[in-house]
């Protein structure tokens, strides 16, 4: 098989086939041959890692091909390697370092861990909160370790630690930033909360006793210097947020994106298909007269069967002339829905799992309709609960009191996460609400805004606290209701 070039490499963008070879340069011979067997992580255009066969034997091999930055991005994964093995902190051996035949690309090769776990699957696949318990405690532990060398990374995450045998060993060293004389607590604190951030909110309990056993293992921070440090991780987590949303556009390992002068879509990777690509050139041959859920002016849901599998489709349609002018150069409320369906995601908070947007475009630039796809959530809708439930008759008060109980702590922590990340709803119809296996699923997202002014996001959620009172009006939930709303002006003032 004929060696790729690096200009093929970048020419295939996400494309690439394994396996495939690569001549290396200046190499003994024996040596100068790699093959890439299963690429692990690609970014197009820039670097990938893959497990491959080198010298008789299987390696991690690092590949960088930029056109102009390959060398600069080797060198500063490079300085990191060597800064984790002068500070005694674990990471696979360095192997061998070099150029691709061709001199427009470089390599780094690193020792294989053989039948390695990488934190994030352990976590991930953990079956109780003690286990989960335990793995953060290990990637903490190594955290604190590297700050005591003076080491921190800059985009810390579980991917990045790996459990080979009774050791955790820290991966890749392009992320790895040195301070001569150690890290003082404001940096250090700062790594931990944007390790943290990264989380859903609802972990946020654990991370006092994480803390401690960070602590436990370094002297420089002082219960007095970690005193905010839950308000540094919903910064860092905000912070976050805003750089996910402007990758949640565009192809990237979780999605993949295609645009043309009449349609621009996004989808889950993990539902992709020929059915799927048969879906997104015409969604509304899967619409059928039996499926619908809502026969409306402004939009139209159904539910739609893709791969034998159920979801809720939402088409926004354009009622007439000056209402598609209106629209046209503005996001559609399918991208609205999109973004804010991952935002809540990224948060811990329920909602129907965003599978793809659509929208119809005019020379690429102006918009026409739009399609929403979504998980279908099975389950009754609050406000058919409680209309089933007879709420105004008085001899089933305390059953319809007591069950509301159930969810109002629900409800108060939903609209406690929205004051701390200045999320507004919109339209908090009870119907917009579903309890499934007891936790809140969020629905109707197209009104949802994540805001960055204080005094917009102060007047929305009061809007919508108003707009959620209005459900229960004239119930016997009127008075829980209300005594609830005011409790969250409380948090919010507090």
């Amino acid at each position: 098989m004929t060696p790729l070039s690096c200009a093929e490499l970048n020419s295939m963008g996400r494309n690439i086939s394994t396996p495939f070879y690569l001549s290396l340069s200046q190499v003994p011979k024996g040596q100068d041959i790699l093959k890439i067997e299963s690429i692990l992580r690609l970014v197009p255009g820039r670097r990938l890692v893959a497990l491959a066969q080198w010298n008789g034997k299987q390696v991690i091999a690092k590949l960088f091909f930029h056109a102009r930055h390959f060398k600069r991005n080797m060198r500063r994964d490079l300085e990191g390697i060597n800064q984790l093995i002068q500070s005694d902190i674990p990471t696979p051996a360095l192997l061998m370092q070099g150029l691709m035949e061709d001199q427009r690309g470089g390599v780094l090769i690193t020792e294989y861990l053989h039948h390695g776990t990488p934190l994030a699957v352990l976590f991930d696949n953990a079956d109780s909160e003690t286990t989960k318990d335990e793995v953060m405690s290990l990637a903490i532990k190594l955290i604190a370790q590297c700050h005591q060398s003076g080491i921190c990374q800059s985009d810390i995450h579980l991917d990045n630690f790996m459990r080979w045998g009774e050791r955790v060993y820290l991966l890749d060293g392009g992320g790895i930033v040195s301070e001569e004389g150690g890290l003082d607590s404001k940096a250090r604190l700062q790594n931990l909360a944007l390790f943290f951030a990264q989380f859903s909110i609802a972990g946020d309990e654990k991370i006092t006793s994480l803390l401690q056993i960070y602590q436990n293992h370094t002297s420089v921070i002082s219960d007095n210097d970690n005193a905010g440090f839950h308000e540094q991780v919903k910064l860092a987590r905000r912070q976050r947020l805003s750089k996910f949303e402007r990758k949640l556009f565009r192809s990237t390992s979780a999605s993949g994106s295609e645009r043309s002068i009449r349609k621009f879509c996004v989808y889950d990777r993990s539902i992709y298909s020929p059915e799927l690509e048969r879906f997104i050139e015409n969604p509304d041959a899967y619409i059928k007269p039996e499926n619908m859920l809502k026969k409306g002016n402004s939009s139209t849901v159904a539910l739609v069967k893709i791969d034998d599998r159920d979801y809720v489709l939402k088409r926004y349609n354009i009622k007439n002339f000056w209402h598609g002018l209106s629209r046209s150069c503005r996001p559609s409320r399918a991208h609205h829905s999109w973004r804010n369906a991952s935002v809540l995601e990224m948060l811990g908070i329920g909602t129907a799992h965003p599978y793809l947007f659509i929208e119809e475009r005019l020379f690429w630039i102006f918009r026409r309709r739009a399609y929403f796809l979504c998980e279908r959530v099975l389950g009754e809708d609050l406000g058919t609960q409680w209309k089933n439930a007879n709420l105004i008759n008085e001899q089933k008060e305390n059953l319809v009191q007591d069950k509301f109980k159930e969810v109002a702590d629900l409800f108060r922590q939903l609209f406690e996460r929205m004051s701390d990340y200045r999320i507004s709803h919109g339209d908090m119809k009870a119907t917009n609400f579903i309890i499934r296996d007891k936790q809140l699923v969020v629905l109707d997202l197209d009104s949802m805004k994540r805001h960055k002014s204080l005094n917009t996001f102060q007047r929305s959620i009061e809007a919508d606290l108003v707009r959620f009172q209005k459900n229960w009006i004239n119930s016997s939930l009127e008075l829980p209701v209300k005594n609830m709303c005011e409790q969250i002006e409380q948090y919010r003032a507090g």
